[in-house]
């Protein structure tokens, strides 16, 4: 014998009352339900409704813009990458902004009118696009790696004014 009297239930060696085993037992099922949630597939990516990309007659040939788009609110590290994008822009690249060689715009995905920018680009949640457009149309480049420098200001501008001083020369 065990040594458990009334309503209590053997564990091992030991007694559990019923309200604790019964906890037991929820946790256990709980934890099973949220375990097996996890390991489900990665969702696919979101299909945006299809809009009409914007025309390229606002740019030249050998001109660039650089993109952030972005959900409304954005998490911090969201906010410091388009903050500084538009620095870099404007810091480093004032006559090229000037002569409209390049050119920053900061899109908010949340908005329906902006879908057509996204699907242009392929964005679909918050990141940093370069479109270029040349003697054989638009091309656009992610940059991903510029979330590495979100929290290190001068790093994040100088990384970032390197990527596009090498698109102006036409090697990046």
């Amino acid at each position: 014998m065990n040594g458990c009297t009334g309503s209590c239930t053997p564990v091992g060696n030991g007694c559990v009352g019923p309200v604790l085993f019964g906890g037991l037992v929820l946790c256990t099922v709980l934890f099973s339900v949220l375990a097996a949630g996890c390991t489900g597939a990665v969702p696919a990516r979101p299909v945006l409704s299809p809009l009409p990309s914007p025309q390229l007659q606002n740019h030249t040939a050998g001109s660039i813009e650089l993109v952030f788009f972005h959900p409304v609110p954005g998490c911090d590290s969201c906010d410091e990458v388009g903050r500084y994008a538009n620095e870099t822009v404007n810091t480093f690249f004032s006559s090229e902004v000037a002569s409209g060689k390049i050119t920053y715009r900061d899109i908010n995905l949340n908005l329906p009118e902006n879908r057509g920018i996204a699907n242009q680009y392929g964005a679909y949640t918050q990141s940093l696009w370069i479109g270029e457009y040349n003697g054989t149309g638009f091309h656009a480049t992610e940059i991903t790696d510029i979330w590495y420098y979100a929290y290190n200001h001068e790093d994040y501008l100088q990384y970032l004014k390197g990527i596009l001083e090498r698109k102006l020369a036409g090697s990046g």
